[in-house]
């Protein structure tokens, strides 16, 4: 059963865009930032990616002092408070909250995989090529837990609302067929790039925390090799291994424009395990999305710990850490395609239109506030139109029969751009549990602990909040310690306790959501009509819908799964009594009659 039209009324604030054409590629000499206040972007010395070839060799560590710079060869420190593996959205804001939490004597390292440092958001040349980089939609979730740690005006300033949207009913093609309907929400979602985002938190570090101690290392691996010392106390610590890599952009990236940056979802990257580095931590945060280098080494050494226990005993052992990884029963793959809107049409709405027969789904979101769209054509994977190299007359034929709203919108070399491009999947549901640490000092957030497909907009939302949910976990298990880092242990395991449930619960409830045929109408159309009846008789008793549910700011995820399984169980309780009673009534109506 595909997707109906309904659901997509509350789905895809999150959306993947890319384009084969005019790829980016940008690495740093040094692969490496060192915040101090005469490190400005400006300062940082670019090279070819060719000269970033990784030895076989022990990288050299640093023991320079707080707040010196490192120089024109940084490299990682032996000994940091806090590293972050992975600078995306949630691992950024993760140094950032740490930074504000402990000062600038607290040694912070941040290390992505990636050696491009992300372009400034105000980089016109970069972020107006609008199909290249996939969007979030940045919700109250996200919202809040920028406005906590200091960000969120410049993230304003980088994104744009959506304050509803305009739907297009199967076999309305009209441009005056499209329903408009106005956001319902108390805080509207933001749109923007993913990148972006990255850009506005690289470059809020490096402008505001120019006292900080911080090392942002671009073109780095973290790949635990202890999760905890043979000592004890203070002398508790995570060993690491930091390895250099470099920067492999794919075909679909490739360009001969030599322009400066590559879309995250374009490349890849090798590293070199032969060239590290060893550096030990008070506290380690696996925040590296589906590289999942933190994970799996959690995972991995949870199973071996599991295997030296006695058989016997096993049972009664605590449950091994693992990622539940589900087989994706309902697939869909997109193409992405840049529109620019007329002048007479809204540019803060998102776009929606389905094909008869749910053939295909084309989804945009506002890229900017001047018109342009990003959008995505949704499909199964054996679509005619999921393949490359398709005909473009052929793409062109189904949007003049389906979208021709939007296809009179298309160029020619667009459209052949799209036709001739590859599909890309969305990712498969996983979660992380029983629990999101290992030992005392090390946790998993963001997509590394919790992946869901992007129709409800929770993903990038839940990881900003886990960064928020962690600041509280480290201040409550502080108290009047001032927030040192022997609250490390405690804090973790207050992370681990509150959100590995909602992690569970985020996917189980998105999962249950996006399942094939009768499951769909069981899990997804029946409840929705449920809770729009017995809400509207009794709201005190029975919550809204799934979709309200998830825009309530005072309930977490598990919250709302307990609450609608109550739901549930009494309308179904209820419509049983109510069956039992028509039917006892109905009887004695006929033994009267006879």
């Amino acid at each position: 059963m595909a997707i109906p039209r309904f659901l997509h009324a509350f789905a895809f604030t999150i959306y993947f865009c890319t384009k084969p054409s005019d790829a980016f590629s940008i690495v740093s000499s040094v692969a490496q930032e060192k915040i101090t206040c005469a490190a400005h972007p400006n300062n940082v010395h670019l090279r070819p990616l060719s000269s970033l070839r990784a030895s076989s060799v022990e990288i050299p560590t640093t023991n320079e002092p707080v707040g010196s710079s490192i120089g024109n060869d940084p490299k990682p420190r032996p000994q940091y408070d806090s590293i972050v593996c992975g600078a995306g959205p949630a691992g950024l804001l993760a140094a950032i909250m740490l930074s504000q939490k402990y000062g600038p004597s607290h040694r912070i390292a941040v290390c992505e995989r990636r050696p491009a440092i992300p372009p400034s958001p105000s980089d016109s040349t970069v972020w107006n090529d609008i199909a290249r980089f996939y969007l979030l939609g940045i919700g109250h979730r996200g919202q809040r837990a920028l406005k906590r740690f200091g960000v969120y005006d410049d993230f304003v300033d980088a994104s744009v609302a959506v304050n509803g949207r305009r739907d297009w009913q199967p076999g309305s093609t009209k441009v005056e067929d499209g329903r408009i309907t106005p956001a319902k929400k108390d805080v509207v979602s933001r749109i923007l790039p993913r990148d972006k985002l990255v850009g506005v938190l690289h470059h809020h570090i490096i402008e505001k925390y120019c006292d900080a101690n911080i090392d942002l290392l671009y073109g780095y691996q973290v790949d635990p090799i202890s999760f905890e010392s043979d000592q004890g106390g203070d002398e508790d610590f995570v060993t690491v291994q930091i390895s250099k890599c470099e920067e492999i952009v794919t075909e679909e990236g490739s360009s001969d424009a030599g322009i400066e940056y590559a879309a995250s979802q374009e490349s890849d990257q090798l590293c070199d395990v032969d060239s590290f580095a060893l550096s030990t931590t008070k506290l380690l945060i696996g925040a590296d999305g589906s590289a999942r280098t933190v994970a799996n080494a959690m995972e991995r050494m949870d199973a071996d710990r599991i295997l030296k226990i006695n058989p016997l005993l096993r049972p009664f052992a605590e449950k091994p850490f693992k990622v539940t990884r589900f087989v994706d029963d309902n697939p869909r793959v997109y193409k992405s395609v840049p529109i620019k809107l007329p002048s007479d049409w809204p540019c803060d709405l998102n776009y929606s239109a389905r094909s008869r027969e749910s053939r295909i789904t084309l989804e945009a979101l506002p890229s900017d506030d001047q018109g342009n769209l990003c959008a995505l054509l949704l499909m199964k994977p054996d679509d005619e139109l999921a393949k490359a190299n398709v005909d473009p007359a052929q793409l062109r034929t189904f949007f003049d029969e389906e979208f021709p709203q939007f296809g009179a919108l298309i160029d020619d070399d667009e459209m052949a751009r799209v036709a001739t491009k590859d599909a890309s999947a969305l990712p498969a549901f996983r979660y992380a549990g029983p629990r999101l640490n290992f030992g005392k000092r090390t946790l998993i957030l963001g997509d590394a602990a919790h992946t869901v497909k992007p129709y409800y907009g929770l993903g990038a939302n839940s990881a900003l909040e886990d960064v928020q949910m962690l600041s509280d976990a480290l201040d409550e298990a502080a108290g009047d310690k001032g927030g040192n880092n022997d609250a490390v242990p405690k804090a973790v395991k207050l992370f681990s306790d509150r959100r590995a449930p909602d992690s569970e619960a985020l996917v189980t409830i998105s999962r249950n959501m996006d399942r094939p045929g009768k499951l769909f109408f069981l899990n997804f159309i029946l409840p929705l009509i449920l809770d729009g009846i017995f809400h509207k008789i009794a709201p005190k008793i029975f919550g809204p819908n799934m979709f309200a549910m998830f825009q309530r700011q005072d309930i977490n995820f598990k919250q709302i799964q307990r609450k609608k399984r109550l739901d549930r169980t009494l309308q179904f309780a209820l419509i049983g009594s109510l069956s039992t009673g028509m039917a006892f009534v109905a009887n004695a109506g006929i033994s009267l009659l006879a």
